[in-house]
């Protein structure tokens, strides 16, 4: 299966956003939450993939394509995501270190983040003023749990556009997560 790093390194890769490219906007009201420009930056950076197990084994799409589609009657028995570093000058990826998990990510009491599902779901910041990289990846990976079993590619869940590509926030101040594949 073919690997992507993030949109933001691709600059253009839009794939399963709607369009829109991951990126870390101007806030439209200085009372919101405030966002940590390089700590986000750094977080939509991150190259990753969600690792879903299903009910019943995924089927791919054609015998010449690594297009993978979800049985229409399969549910979601686990669903964990796993973030990565892009190594420019090896062209492999890294864990993230214990260093860079603990970087803030997001600064705010709470987020509101949307999976692949549609769903809306809030986060608290476990010290009530801000996200490490460590808590922002729990809030995506439990928000993809509540939301992808939503999400809908080929007439099952989508367990195809599960590479991550960002994050970008909606004029309501919720964060869409992307994924591409």
């Amino acid at each position: 299966m073919m690997r992507f790093v993030s949109a933001t390194l691709l600059l253009l890769l839009v794939c399963g956003c709607e369009g829109k490219i991951a990126r870390v906007p101007e806030l439209r009201d200085p009372q919101q939450q405030s966002v940590d420009q390089p700590g986000l930056e750094f977080f939509n950076s991150l190259s990753g993939q969600l690792e879903i197990e299903l009910s019943e084994p995924a089927e791919r799409v054609a015998e010449n394509l690594a297009n993978e589609a979800a049985p229409p009657t399969a549910t979601i028995v686990s669903l964990t995501f796993v973030p990565e570093i892009f190594v420019e000058e090896t062209e492999e990826f890294r864990p993230l270190t214990e260093e860079e998990l603990s970087r803030v990510a997001y600064k705010g009491a709470s987020i509101t983040l949307v999976g692949e599902g549609g769903v809306a779901v809030e986060h608290k910041a476990p010290n009530g003023q801000h996200f490490t990289v460590a808590e922002l990846v729990t809030a995506v990976e439990k928000t993809e749990k509540e939301s992808r079993a939503k999400s809908e590619w080929l007439d099952g869940i989508d367990v195809h556009h599960i590479f991550f590509e960002g994050m970008y926030q909606e004029e309501d101040g919720s964060w869409w997560i992307t994924w591409g594949s």
